[in-house]
């Protein structure tokens, strides 16, 4: 009888209420979460300082230095891009994509997803823009929510002279809402100058220069400027 009563003490102990059962199952997935975004932790404080881009290259170089995984070398990727170390990126990019190609996983394929959008605007500001379109296009395919990968498409039309599609294409972008306004600004800065219309472009790059938060790979600052010198020298 004694056995009975203490057994019975000891399975009210462990029995769950509904509370409990909640707040285990919410601790469940709150450490799922925890483990899956880690790696990319250094993106996220990057975020807190958008606006300071050398800040962020510091940030993203040590990603690399502390972790060279997959999230490693697309940050450090990234950190090449906004420094224009195209090269570097380029070999940071394939390596990337090398180690994550085969592999399963969620996270793994945002990674790989990220370094294909790296490398299609890597190719753009390399002024390969029919390959940076080919990848593009591809990726759009796969993952339609790929952040701005409309605009590039539509600047790559605008870049190889088919304004048409790169004014359609703009259109669905900014259909699509939650648009960047620079990289809205940036493309119709690219659709005018495929026009002729030089002087317009680089006003339009100048106001996107403006309203430019540096941590994005789109249109980042340097490139901006950089093709506003092409454009002034040209007219």
């Amino acid at each position: 009888m004694q056995n009975e009563i203490k057994w019975g003490i000891f399975m009210e102990m462990f029995e769950l209420s509904p509370l409990s059962f909640f707040l285990g199952i919410a601790t469940v997935i709150g450490v799922a979460l925890l483990r899956f975004h880690f790696p990319f932790r250094y993106q996220y404080f990057c975020y807190f300082v958008k606006n300071r881009p050398k800040l962020i290259k510091k940030i993203l170089t040590r990603s690399y230095l502390k972790n060279k995984s997959a999230v490693g070398i697309l940050d450090k990727a990234t950190s090449d891009i906004l420094a224009g170390s195209y090269d570097d990126a380029e070999k940071h990019i394939l390596e990337g994509i090398n180690l994550v190609l085969n592999s399963g996983g969620a996270r793994n394929q945002i990674i790989r997803n990220y370094l294909f959008n790296h490398l299609s605007w890597l190719l753009y500001y390399k002024g390969l823009h029919r390959e940076s379109l080919e990848i593009a296009l591809r990726l759009y395919e796969k993952i339609p929510s790929t952040p701005n990968i409309l605009a590039l498409i539509s600047c790559n039309f605008a870049r190889i002279g088919e304004i048409g599609k790169a004014i359609e294409i703009k259109s669905e972008y900014i259909k699509k809402g939650k648009t960047n306004p620079s990289v809205i600004l940036s493309c119709e800065a690219e659709i005018e100058a495929a026009k002729g219309n030089l002087q317009k472009a680089v006003e339009l790059f100048n106001k996107a220069k403006k309203k430019k938060s540096y941590i994005s790979v789109c249109f980042h600052h340097p490139e901006i400027e950089k093709r506003i010198g092409q454009l002034t020298k040209a007219a």
